[in-house]
């Protein structure tokens, strides 16, 4: 395994990407992204199986991003592993740029799916282990091993279309099937309390699903939680992820930004950004930079696969 302290500058470096994306556009939704850094950074690094040298190759896993807004994320993370360039990132939400506010298939650059409305999500990437159970029972299990991770949020949970396929999945057995649930309580307008106050937990555990329980910004924890859901033999997975809301943000007086609505949806802005930027260790003046160490992790990474 790799360094804590690497994976936590990874993390930092995937905020920074995200955050600047997002200011540089003047235009998208840094604090869901730069909560859910360390869990992007720990699967990319360590757990999704894929060929570096051909993101269309047949036996890869694959991973679906549920809410498209955390787009910057999820560019962040392909960039690391070669898929997009720093000049793509600068592009965000730019007119024709490969990189816009919400996802579009793009299986070249390791996208999976388009981002729909909220919810939707869940539903291909259940489709897609429902595919893949297929192939395994017509050509073996030796052959068909792949794993469907999708990342879903507070807002997909509360949408009714993942009640459905909630249902589905844990009836069927989808053992294939690992969601992480980046659960920070915080939405676009609101805190999540105001308008979601039911126990995700047992529902998912009455529906027949492994449910694991962790703090989403711990390294350790999030390679323990994969690492159970891989292994389990009978049941889809829900990781249940305690995030925070703009990890690493401050605001222009320098106090904290983090679990703030107003880092949801709009970028940091001014002192905030800057400070920010300072906080995580990168360069304001010069932030679409992926670190030496980091350049190095998932170099190794393509090594080993």
């Amino acid at each position: 395994m790799n360094d804590i302290k690497v994976m936590n500058h990874a993390a930092d470096n995937i905020r920074i990407l995200a955050a600047s994306m997002v200011e540089k556009a003047n235009s998208g939704h840094p604090g869901g992204a730069m909560g859910g850094a360390d869990f992007i950074n720990v699967l990319f690094s360590e757990f999704l199986v894929y060929d570096p040298s051909d993101p269309t190759w047949t036996g890869r896993d694959r991973f679906f991003l549920d809410p498209g807004h955390m787009s910057p994320m999820l560019y962040a993370g392909l960039a690391m592993r070669g898929f997009f360039t720093l000049d793509d990132l600068q592009q965000f939400r730019q007119w024709g740029s490969v990189t816009p506010g919400h996802p579009e298939l793009d299986v070249a650059r390791g996208i999976e799916n388009s981002s729909g409305p909220l919810g939707q999500g869940h539903a291909i990437a259940a489709g897609a282990a429902v595919a893949e159970k297929f192939l395994e029972a017509r050509l073996g299990s030796t052959m068909m091993q792949h794993k469907i991770y999708a990342y879903i949020s507070d807002g997909a949970v509360e949408e009714e279309i993942s009640q459905g396929v909630g249902r589905i999945a844990g009836n069927l057995g989808l053992n294939n099937l690992i969601m992480f649930y980046d659960s920070n309580d915080i939405q676009l307008s609101t805190e999540c309390g105001l308008v979601m106050t039911e126990n995700t937990e047992m529902k998912y555990k009455a529906w027949g699903w492994n449910v694991i329980k962790i703090n989403g910004n711990d390294v350790a924890q999030i390679r323990e939680a994969l690492t159970a859901a891989q292994q389990e033999q009978e049941r889809p997975t829900l990781i249940i992820g305690k995030t925070v809301m703009g990890k690493g943000a401050l605001r222009a007086d320098g106090t904290s930004y983090e679990a703030c609505i107003n880092t949801h949806g709009a970028p940091l802005g001014g002192d905030a950004y800057i400070n920010t930027i300072k906080h995580l260790g990168g360069n304001p003046e010069n932030p679409f930079v992926i670190f030496d160490d980091v350049k190095e992790l998932y170099a190794k990474r393509a090594e080993e696969l």
